[in-house]
């Protein structure tokens, strides 16, 4: 299997391969991003169409760049995302989305599993929602980053957690986040690497979840000069204190010592028995 975290900038995009050639995208990155930068990772993973796409929530550097790569959807292929409620007003061009998908979109639950050739994606958060009916309250009005769908992917003796925007409790008051890390931590269990949630956001990553988790590598994407100063200096130190490697795609406002920058796409490749190298 291969996995890439597709450089989109601040945004997100994940690409999922099987042995066998089967292809999912997690995200296809902000606006503009899925013709120019998906498309070419797509194309240099010798990837030629998607058998799925998933959409973990609903603000733009997330699904702007999907109504670009919908041609590439096969005939039987879907994409999901959780469903209703869609309409945050911080994405105007959600109704772009919406009409692209028009026809193929499928609401996910916790719990509910695709299979991409021999890979097993689960969506272990949708919504606040976790799969032993566990709820956690995400305000109101809902913190979106919150409701995201987080995809715990499998594949042999491998597991990798992509964890969109979900939040930890973190951020200053008034702006504190809900708590979806600590209950999900259980469902996600001990993993080779963590795709960081939120671009490295002081709201995310926290230390129990860090605890239960124990990545060996973390991925972080994010974009040089971003207006969020991400990543945050406490959450590299938290991940290098608990033992990870970590990966960022681009600088963004990195201020610590150790993670290394790729200043583009990162690339997973993993063995049938688990084993894994990152590139």
């Amino acid at each position: 299997m291969r996995v890439a975290a597709i450089d989109v900038g601040q945004g997100d995009a994940t690409l999922v391969v099987a042995p066998t050639g089967e292809a999912a995208l997690i995200d296809a990155g902000p606006c503009g991003v899925g013709a120019s930068a998906v498309r070419e990772a797509l194309a240099n993973m010798g990837v030629a169409s998607l058998d799925a796409m998933i959409v973990t929530h609903y603000h733009e550097d997330h699904f702007g760049g999907v109504p670009e790569v919908m041609g590439l959807l096969s005939g039987k292929g879907a994409v999901y995302d959780r469903g209703e409620p869609v309409r945050d007003p911080e994405s105007p061009r959600f109704p772009l989305y919406e009409s692209s998908a028009a026809g193929r979109r499928v609401a996910l639950r916790p719990g509910d599993a695709l299979r991409v050739g021999d890979v097993r994606l689960e969506a272990v958060a949708v919504g606040g929602l976790l799969p032993d009916g566990t709820e956690v309250d995400l305000g109101l009005p809902a913190d979106e980053n919150a409701a995201s769908v987080a995809v715990l992917i499998r594949y042999g003796g491998f597991a990798m957690l992509v964890a969109a925007d979900i939040t930890g409790g973190g951020g200053n008051d008034p702006y504190g986040t809900p708590d979806v890390e600590t209950p999900l931590a259980p469902f996600v269990g001990n993993i080779d690497v963590l795709r960081v949630a939120h671009h490295g956001s002081n709201t995310s990553t926290n230390r129990a979840f860090l605890e239960a988790v124990r990545p060996e590598a973390a991925i972080i994407s994010v974009g040089d000069g971003n207006d969020h100063f991400h990543p945050h200096s406490s959450v590299i130190e938290r991940l290098l204190e608990f033992g990870a490697e970590v990966f960022q795609t681009e600088k963004g406002w990195l201020s610590v010592d150790g993670p290394s920058v790729a200043d583009g796409d990162i690339v997973i490749e993993v063995s049938s028995d688990g084993r894994y190298e990152i590139m």
